[in-house]
Formats: structure tokens, C-alpha cells, sequence
């Protein structure tokens, strides 16, 4: 015996009054209701704010890190013999050679320190 045929028999009466109140309440249609009405959005306004973001990231973020990073190259590249420098421990010196990646950075009359050119933080004015 199945649950509607037990339903059935324990209340006759009252079955077929539920059973088309619900059919009518649930095949009226829907209207003036916001989800008839509301659209899908499309994908392009979806993926905006996600687009928005990497745009801000970018300009914020990346191309500083890119700008600066192409300055310090700039500035290793056009070491010169006796260029004063500041290396990014604190050291003073003037550049006595040049190498391929290293210089040699004479801190007192009688040190000569070699040291990597990303060590070279800034190259004083003279």
C-alpha cells in the first residue's frame, strides 16, 4: 500500500478540497513578480569587477614594481670608474673597477672591497 493510498482511506473527505487548493495555487502563473520580470546579467557584467580589479592591480601594484626595477637595472649598467656610491648596507665609496656582475668599491684610501652590482643602492651626484 502506498503513502497516498493510505492517505486516501484515513481522510476521504478532506483529500480532494487539499489536493485542488494546491493545484490551483500552484499552476496560477507569476506575474508581477520581480523574479519574472529580472533578466539574466550578461557575462560581460559578470566578469567586470574581476576585470577592474586586475586593471587596478596592475596600474598600482605591477607597473611600479616594473618601472623601478628597469631604473635599477639602468643604474648597474652605467657604473663607471670613479662613480661615488652608496651600497645598500650603508657603505661610501668610489668605484675603482667594473666587472661583468661585481665592482670594486675603494671605502678608505688603503680598502678596496669587492661587492655585487644589486648591491649598489644609489649613485651620488657629484
Amino acid at each position: 500500500m502506498s503513502y497516498i493510498n493510505v492517505f486516501a482511506q484515513a481522510a476521504p473527505a478532506a483529500a480532494p478540497a487539499e489536493a485542488a487548493a494546491v493545484t490551483t495555487q500552484t499552476t496560477q502563473p507569476a506575474t508581477g513578480t520581480p523574479a519574472a520580470a529580472a533578466e539574466e546579467p550578461s557575462m560581460f557584467s559578470s566578469f567586470l569587477p574581476l576585470i577592474l580589479l586586475v586593471v587596478i592591480f596592475y596600474f598600482l601594484l605591477i607597473r611600479p614594481q616594473q618601472k623601478k626595477a628597469k631604473e635599477d637595472k639602468a643604474r648597474q649598467d652605467g657604473l663607471k670608474v670613479d662613480d661615488e656610491v652608496v651600497t645598500i648596507g650603508g657603505l661610501h665609496g668610489i668605484v675603482r673597477d667594473v666587472q661583468e656582475n661585481t665592482v670594486l668599491i675603494e671605502v678608505s684610501p688603503s680598502v678596496t672591497i669587492k661587492m655585487e652590482k644589486v648591491a649598489i643602492a644609489r649613485v651620488k651626484s657629484k
